[in-house]
């Protein structure tokens, strides 16, 4: 091959945006291997103020990277006295935005040390979702505006990840964790492209519901950081909005805060007193403009927290005691409707044509006729249920998957070093609902109803117990208490006791069921009360007969219990190991 053919296909090789630009002003976004690649240049040429780091694996096989940058060192007992932001790219890697202006963002920052303050750490997640970006397409993202290739939602395991931060399906998961708890972010940003209504602002963001967050977080939240960047997004020519979450098909009547419960990345990170956002860039606007907007975006949470950082600490500081000291806390919340802003929305007129599918009518938003005007913003949340933490939960060591998960998170657990009876609240399933096809991997339950009982309870060497007084509290409460919305039960992880395991033979059983309604008058008078009240149990002879049998000794008593117990007393450090 002559050398000039070779050099031909050199440049054939190289991506079309290669040298001179970056990759979005092209339309495109990096691959995992030339974002990887980009990373490690900046380490080279920047070793004293960055640094590439791997933490454990993804799903993929392929390393989780994080990317550090701080003028003080990258070993976390730098980061104690430090402000620290966590930037996670590509969770869904169909909406890169937010990895090309991570780029652009380390890019202009080592150029110029200065700005770069030495009270600050900035940690960037590349990729998180390392096998969905190899699953590189054109198409998958439907009514997205470019880039002209992009990953793919699902990860390798087609798990959507912004879904697995209790569950922790993935390995990708188990990774962030080590992360999130290396770093203990003072403030997380997840960045996204939307999907939804068509609108004229570029930019969206879903602050975590602040009736959920510590009431320090939330008075600072709302009264200082929020105001600074819709304020600061504006003057630079990206005025934002609330995430448009619309209350009734279109955003002119109305749009909601976005509830992310625990499952999600800023619904995990909140319980740990994390201040925490979501970009969402406008799946209809150019992909320049959306990196642009995001880059911006990152750009003015990185100059607040350089102009606040001794007070982001503190308060921080401040809210993790309050936590270790709450004794209540909301596990499930309810949109309150009575409650909302007026807000500036700048959108188009949304309006019906017949549609050449089906002839019916169908929406449309009408870019002749832009609008500013003011629409309702149902920014509030109510508590739906309400629990007192315990002093300790209790959980016999046959659950050390659930053991494994607190303390991947943390959590402190004591194991007891010898037989220990005590005085437990336990709770009985008393009644719940299961989706009926499969999310995420799980048949979820909801709507879960739990009968609480005080038991005197036999407890072995090597069972746990979790002290509450935690700033982890808010974790360890959302994830043990089974009515919580994103609990462990909730997740599947004691469906083994929402099995019955004995049962019987009912014409052995007619019998002794005649005869105990014979000789206990109570039983007697409750079922004859059902037999008025139920029209379907009177019309039902097995489930009269069973009726008997669950009120009868032979019924099991662990049915329905769920094993971890509620203790309000003290251990002493002689019965922990």
């Amino acid at each position: 091959m002559n050398r000039f053919l070779f050099f031909l296909l050199s440049l054939m090789a190289l991506p079309t945006w290669a040298q001179d630009q970056e990759p979005y002003l092209s339309n495109q976004t990096y691959t995992y291997d030339e974002l990887i690649a980009e990373y490690q240049k900046l380490e080279e040429q920047h070793p004293e103020m960055c640094d590439l780091q791997s933490h454990g694996y993804s799903d993929y096989g392929k390393e989780m990277r994080l990317f550090i940058i701080s003028k003080n060192g990258f070993e976390p007992s730098n980061f104690k006295n430090k402000t620290v932001i966590l930037i996670n790219n590509a969770i869904h890697p169909g909406e890169p935005c937010g990895v090309d202006a991570s780029v652009k963002l380390s890019k202009d920052l080592l150029a110029n040390p200065h700005t770069i303050s030495e009270e600050v750490v900035i940690a960037i997640i590349p990729i998180y979702n390392i096998g969905g970006a190899h699953n590189r397409n054109c198409c998958s993202r439907t009514n997205q505006n470019g880039p002209e290739e992009y990953g793919f939602r699902g990860n390798a395991k087609n798990l959507d990840l912004n879904r697995d931060f209790i569950k922790a399906d993935s390995k990708n998961t188990a990774a962030f964790y080590k992360i999130f708890h290396l770093l203990n972010p003072h403030i997380f940003i997840d960045t996204h492209t939307s999907n939804g209504a068509d609108y004229q602002h570029t930019m969206t963001l879903i602050t975590s519901q602040v009736n959920k967050m510590n009431p320090l977080l939330k008075s600072y939240t709302e009264e200082n950081l929020n105001p600074y960047l819709f304020k600061m997004m504006e003057s630079n020519g990206y005025p934002m909005v609330p995430y448009v979450h619309s209350v009734d098909k279109i955003p002119d009547n109305g749009i909601m805060d976005y509830l992310e419960t625990p499952r999600y990345s800023t619904g995990y990170t909140n319980l740990f007193n994390t201040i925490s956002y979501v970009s969402e860039a406008h799946m209809l606007k150019s992909y320049e403009d959306r990196v642009e907007s995001t880059y911006l975006l990152l750009t003015l949470i990185h100059q607040y927290a350089k102009e606040h950082s001794k007070e982001l600490r503190e308060l921080k500081q401040k809210a993790d005691l309050e936590i270790a000291q709450k004794n209540e806390f909301t596990i499930s919340w309810k949109l309150d409707t009575t409650k909302y802003e007026m807000i500036d929305f700048m959108g188009y007129e949304a309006e019906y044509k017949p549609s050449n599918v089906s002839g019916a009518d169908r929406l449309f938003y009408n870019h002749e006729k832009p609008f500013t005007k003011q629409i309702k913003y149902f920014n509030h949340y109510k508590a739906t249920a309400v629990v007192q933490r315990p002093n300790y939960y209790i959980i016999p060591k046959a659950w050390e998957k659930i053991v494994d998960l607190l303390k991947a998170n943390k959590v402190v657990v004591y194991e007891l070093n010898q037989e220990t009876e005590m005085d437990v609240e336990m709770y009985y399933i008393a009644s719940f609902e299961t989706i009926k096809k499969p999310y995420e991997g799980h048949y979820l339950h909801h709507s879960v109803q739990v009968q609480k009982e005080n038991k005197k309870m036999i407890y072995q060497a090597g069972d746990y117990a979790v002290p509450c007084k935690s700033i982890n509290a808010r974790f360890i409460v959302e994830t043990l208490e089974p009515h919580a919305t994103d609990s462990y039960l909730a997740w599947n992880y004691f469906d083994a006791i929402l099995q019955q395991k004995e049962w019987y033979s009912p014409y052995v059983f007619e019998d002794e069921a005649a005869e105990l309604l014979k000789t206990d008058k109570q039983l007697k008078a409750r079922f004859d009360q059902k037999l008025k009240e139920d029209e379907a149990f009177a019309k039902d002879p097995s489930q009269q007969l069973y009726f008997i049998f669950k009120n009868s000794v032979h019924y099991e008593p662990t049915h329905n219990l769920y094993p971890i117990a509620r203790y309000n007393g003290e251990i002493g450090s002689d019965q922990i190991k």
